[in-house]
């Protein structure tokens, strides 16, 4: 009878165990979704430097305690201190380009060791949630996109401009959802390095009426992906430029345009409407 009690008892607290961990297993789904900060170290001594892969969109101080700012002229460092010592624990939520929202709790130490982070490396669980208003674009898409339109083979060979021993030339033109996608080659066939002093894209007059100003609409990109600064001697570039989708209107013209900075071998061309409205969809 004993031996009988005792194996009861034995199966009793299994499955009761079995029970419990059943019900742990489903408390931890229940916080599953939870995005945990990362802790985050401050002074008002010292300053701390965010370094993240995409441009900051959005910061939001959890007290005015805390002194953030993004970095002169940089879009994707976040420079963050706090008032004085008596500064208290709080958190830090900056939302970047990418669509990536990262959570940060601060709290005081009088010395930090860790003053520049690269973000991208830090154990923070990242996930691309935030949803852009006004059609703003999330930089990760527009990336993936470009890089992989930058390794694609030449589907146009008319649109091209080649002097001095310099080649300006748009080797495809592609659509993804309202995004159009230029690809675009310099090339540089001499000794001399090309720097660029303005890469530009506008559209004009297709001809211009006497005595009247020719009218230019700028075009500005979403995105940019290549070296579009410097073509080494005897190199070639490739660059993709991202822009919201547009259609050229009757009587104008696009252009592509590249100066040379402190040198004369400029290089521009036309683009029309029908290149446009031939555009490739993104495989």
């Amino acid at each position: 009878m004993r031996q009988f009690i005792f194996i009861a008892a034995i199966i009793g607290a299994v499955l009761f165990g079995s029970k419990v961990q059943a019900q742990f297993r489903e408390s931890r789904t229940l916080v599953k979704g939870v995005i945990e900060p990362y802790q985050l170290a401050v002074s008002p001594d010292k300053t701390v430097n965010l370094v993240f892969p995409y441009n900051i969109v959005s910061v939001n101080r959890g007290s005015a305690d805390v002194l953030a700012q993004k970095a002169s002229e940089v879009g994707n460092i976040l420079q963050v201190k706090c008032e004085d010592e008596n500064f208290k624990p709080t958190n830090l939520t900056v939302v970047t380009a990418e669509g990536a929202l990262y959570s940060f709790l601060l709290h005081f130490v009088p010395n930090p060791r860790l003053l520049n982070l690269k973000v991208a490396d830090l154990e923070i669980p990242i996930q691309q949630i935030a949803q852009f208003e006004g059609g703003l674009k999330s930089q990760a898409k527009l990336r993936d996109a470009a890089q992989r339109i930058a390794t694609k083979k030449e589907v146009i060979n008319k649109l091209s401009d080649k002097r001095n021993d310099m080649g300006l030339q748009v080797k495809g033109i592609y659509i993804s959802g309202d995004v159009l996608y230029f690809q675009i080659k310099l090339d540089n066939n001499s000794r001399i390095n090309y720097d660029v002093a303005q890469f530009r894209s506008y559209l004009t007059d297709s001809k211009q009426a006497k005595r009247t100003a020719k009218q230019e609409t700028p075009l500005i990109p979403l995105f940019s992906e290549g070296n579009d600064k410097r073509i080494e001697g005897n190199s070639s570039n490739t660059v993709v430029l991202a822009f919201d989708k547009f259609t050229i209107p009757n009587k104008k013209h696009m252009v592509l345009q590249v100066m040379e900075q402190n040198g004369g071998r400029n290089l521009q061309l036309k683009i029309k409407n029908k290149d446009i409205l031939k555009a490739k969809s993104i495989n």
